[in-house]
C-alpha cells in the first residue's frame, strides 16, 4: 500500500514470448475500450496559437482515440483490451486545424511529431514502424500539399504546408512495442508535437492492467485500520479508537483516479493497476454514528498535516501479488494487524495531539489534570518526529462534567466517585484551517479508607515480583507526595524503566500465572528488557503495577502491552537520574556511544569506544529522559544500558602455555 505519499513499488510487464495476458492469465476485460480516458467525456478541446492554429497531439489503438494532449487527463492502454504483444500498432496523432474565419489569413506549419524514445533519452520502448516520413498517413489535405521530412532521423518528424482558413489535417504515424525493452505499469511515456517558435502539447499514456475491485485485497470487508507512528518510529495501531472505525464502503468512500486528474475524480469502480485512489474521510462515519473526523479529534487524534490538512488517505493500486512495498519500514510491526480477521486492509495513519490516560487517586490528595496531559503539535506527518509543546492553562482548557475543578485548575478529590474530565486543544494550522481536540479520561478515587480499600488476600499477588505484603517499597502514603498519589520513587507516565531480575508481563495488574504474557529471563545490563510507562494501576491488594508498552525492537515481544512490577528491587529507571561517583561514567555499549553539541543529541561531534572513561560535568533533563554533559561541553546519552557511572575497567583474561 502506498501513503500519498505514501508506497506501492512497480513491477514490469515482460512483453516478450509470454506477454501480458501470458503472464498474469487476465481473461476478463474490466473496461470495453482499448484506451481508457477516465470516467469524464473524452477531452477534444486542441491549444490554439495566437495565429489561429489549434492543435493537439493524441494515440488511438483498435479504434479508440485517447484525449488530446495539454490538459491534466492521460490516457491508459487496456492492457485486457488491446495486448501489446499480441496487436502491435497503435497510432500516435498530430491534429492541426486554421481556425481563422472564411477569408482570413492562411497559416504556414512546420510542426514537430516527437515519439517516445526521443522524449524518454531512450528508454521508452515504443517505435516508429519504418521509415516515419513514409509511414505516416496525413488525413484532409490534397496531394502535395504538406511533405514530411525527419531532420533527425527516426526520433521525430516534421511537417510542412500550408492550412487556409477552416481546414484540417491529421497526421498519424504507426507505433509498436520493439519487444525488448519493458513496460511497467507505473511508467508513463509521453507524446508530443511543437512548433520551431512556439510550445506544443503533450500526452502521456501508460499500459493498464483492469483490477476486479470485488476481489482487491486493499477492499477487504470489515473496519478500516487506523494507526499512528510512534516516536520510536514505528507503527502501532490506535487501539483506543479502532472498535469505532467505519465499515469498509466502496460506494461512498473511495474515489477511483485512473488518470491523474486529481482529488474530486470519481472514475466509479473501474481501476487500473498503478492508478491512485483516495479515501474520503470528510464522508466517512464512525461506528458510534459521529462524523470520522469528530470521532477521532475527540479522542486526542488529528489529521496528518503536510503543508495542509490531509483530511484523505491516497493509495497506489498495486496488482495483487505482482508488487512489493518500497518502503519496508511502513510495515514494521503491522503485519499482525494486516492478517487479523474481521479488521480491513486500508490504514489510515492519524497523529496523537492530546495524550492521557485514565487515573486512580487517593481521596483528599492534590490532583492537576494538567501535570497528566501531554500536548504534540498537531503540525506534523506522524509521532516520530512531533514536537511536545508545553502544557499550560492557557493552551490546554480543563473541564469535568461530572466533577469540580478547583479555583486552582485542581481537581475536587474530597468525594469518591469516578470523574470525567476533558483536555480541550484548539488546533491553529492557518487563519482559515482550525480543528479543536478533545481527550476525556476517567479519574477514580475510590472509597473508603486511603488505602483504596483493598488487602490481599490472593497469594500470586503477594509474592511475584514484589507483592502488596511489603510495604517498605509500597507506602500507602508516599513520604514525599507528589500529587500523583503514587510513591515518590514512581516512574513518571511516558518514562522508560527496565528489568533488573527476572519479571512477566501480565494481562491484568493482579498477577496471577495464567495471567503472564511474557517472561523477561535476568540478563546482563546491557540487553536488560525496556518498557515505556503508559499508566498506572493496583493489584487488588493494593500493589502499584505499570501498565507498559514492551519497546525492545528487536524482540518478538516490541509493541506488547501490559502490566508488570513497580518495585524497585526488579524495575529501574532506564535513565541515571544523578551524577554520582566523582562524576565519572564509563562507556559498556557494545558499538560504544555518539558525543553531540546539543543536549537532544543533534549535531554528533565524535564517537567514544566501549570501556572509555568520561569526565562529567553535570546531569541535564532532556523531556523524560537525562543526558550526561561532558566536562568539554558536549552530551551523551544518560541510558543505563549504553553507561555506566563511575569508573570501570574490562579484564582481560591471558592464557599462556607452560
Amino acid at each position: 500500500m502506498k501513503k500519498q505519499i505514501r508506497i506501492i513499488g512497480h513491477f514490469a510487464l515482460l512483453l516478450g514470448v509470454f506477454g501480458l495476458f501470458g503472464l498474469f492469465g487476465l481473461n476478463n476485460a474490466r473496461a470495453d475500450s482499448s484506451l481508457y480516458n477516465g470516467a469524464a467525456p473524452r477531452y477534444t478541446t486542441p491549444a490554439k496559437y495566437s495565429n489561429g492554429l489549434e492543435h493537439a497531439v493524441y494515440i488511438s489503438a483498435n479504434g479508440d482515440n485517447s484525449n488530446y494532449g495539454g490538459s491534466s487527463r492521460q490516457t491508459l492502454i487496456n492492457n485486457d483490451v488491446w495486448k501489446l504483444s499480441n496487436k502491435p500498432y497503435f497510432y500516435e496523432h498530430l491534429y492541426l486545424k486554421n481556425s481563422n474565419p472564411t477569408g482570413g489569413a492562411d497559416i504556414s506549419v512546420a510542426q514537430f511529431l516527437r515519439f517516445p524514445k526521443d522524449l524518454s533519452g531512450g528508454s521508452a520502448p515504443f517505435l516508429p514502424v519504418g521509415d516515419p516520413a513514409t509511414a505516416a498517413v496525413i488525413t484532409g489535405g490534397t496531394l502535395g500539399q504538406f511533405t514530411i521530412t525527419k531532420p533527425y532521423g527516426n526520433s521525430n518528424i516534421v511537417i510542412n504546408g500550408s492550412l487556409k482558413p477552416q481546414q484540417s489535417i491529421d497526421v498519424a504515424v504507426p507505433l509498436a512495442y520493439d519487444g525488448i525493452g519493458l513496460v511497467y505499469t507505473n511508467a508513463y511515456y509521453e507524446v508530443r508535437e511543437n512548433n520551431w517558435e512556439f510550445d506544443g502539447t503533450s500526452l502521456y499514456f501508460r499500459v493498464g492492467l483492469p483490477i476486479d475491485v470485488q476481489t482487491y485485497p486493499d477492499f477487504m470487508k470489515g473496519q478500516y485500520l487506523v494507526t499512528y507512528k510512534d516516536q520510536d518510529g514505528y507503527y502501532r495501531q490506535a487501539t483506543d479508537v479502532q472498535p469505532l472505525m467505519p465499515q469498509f464502503n466502496l460506494e461512498n468512500d473511495i474515489e477511483i483516479d485512473n488518470v491523474n486528474k486529481g482529488l474530486g475524480t470519481n472514475d466509479g469502480t473501474t481501476l487500473f493497476s498503478n492508478a491512485t485512489y483516495r479515501v474520503l474521510g470528510d464522508q466517512m462515519s464512525a461506528n458510534n454514528g459521529q462524523p470520522f473526523w469528530d470521532m477521532l479529534q475527540s479522542r486526542g487524534y488529528a489529521p496528518v498535516w503536510t503543508n495542509r490538512l490531509l483530511t484523505y488517505e491516497s493509495f497506489t493500486a498495486g496488482y495483487p501479488g505482482g508488487s512489493t512495498p518500497t518502503d519496508p519500514d511502513y510495515f514494521k510491526y503491522m503485519r499482525d494487524i494486516l492478517n487479523h480477521n474481521g479488521i480491513g486492509g486500508i490504514n489510515w495513519q492519524v497523529v496523537k495531539v492530546l495524550v492521557a490516560d485514565n487515573a486512580t487517586v487517593t481521596r483528599n490528595t492534590k490532583w492537576n489534570p494538567l501535570d497528566h496531559v501531554t500536548l504534540y503539535d498537531p503540525k506534523q506527518q506522524n509521532n516520530s518526529t512531533a514536537t511536545e509543546i508545553p502544557v499550560t492553562k492557557d493552551n490546554v482548557k480543563v473541564t469535568s462534567n461530572n466533577g469540580h475543578i478547583n479555583y486552582n485548575g485542581t481537581l475536587d478529590t474530597s468525594t469518591p466517585g469516578v470523574y470525567n474530565v476533558t483536555y480541550t486543544y484548539e488546533a491553529v494550522y492557518s487563519d482559515s484551517v482550525k480543528r479543536t481536540i478533545s481527550k476525556t479520561i476517567q479519574v477514580t478515587v475510590p472509597g473508603g479508607s486511603h488505602n483504596n480499600g483493598g488487602s490481599s488476600t490472593n497469594s500470586n499477588a503477594g509474592n511475584e515480583n514484589g507483592g502488596s505484603g511489603n510495604s517498605s517499597w509500597n507506602p500507602t502514603t508516599p513520604s514525599n507526595p507528589n500529587g500523583t498519589g503514587l510513591p515518590n520513587y514512581a516512574a513518571v507516565k511516558g518514562a522508560a524503566v527496565y528489568a533488573t531480575k527476572t519479571i512477566y508481563l501480565y494481562k491484568d495488574a493482579t498477577f496471577r500465572k495464567t495471567q503472564r504474557i511474557v517472561k523477561y529471563p535476568k540478563v546482563k545490563q546491557t540487553d536488560r528488557p525496556m518498557f515505556v510507562v503508559t499508566g498506572y494501576s493496583r493489584s487488588n491488594g493494593g500493589a502499584l503495577r505499570y501498565k507498559v508498552r514492551d519497546v525492545n525492537h528487536k524482540s518478538k515481544t516490541a509493541g506488547k502491552v501490559g502490566y508488570i512490577t513497580a518495585n524497585r528491587n526488579y524495575v529501574e529507571n532506564v535513565y541515571y537520574q544523578s551524577a554520582r561517583w566523582n562524576k565519572k561514567i564509563t562507556v559498556i555499549a557494545k558499538n560504544g556511544i555518539h558525543a553531540y553539541k546539543n543536549k537532544n543529541l543533534t549535531g554528533r561531534t565524535k564517537t567514544y569506544k566501549k570501556w572509555t572513561i568520561l569526565n562529567v560535568k553535570r546531569l541535564v533533563k532532556h523531556n523524560l529522559t537525562t543526558r550526561y554533559q561532558l566536562k568539554n561541553g558536549d552530551y551523551v546519552t544518560a541510558n543505563k544500558k549504553l553507561v555506566i557511572e563511575g569508573e570501570s575497567h574490562r579484564i582481560v583474561v591471558m592464557s599462556y602455555k607452560k
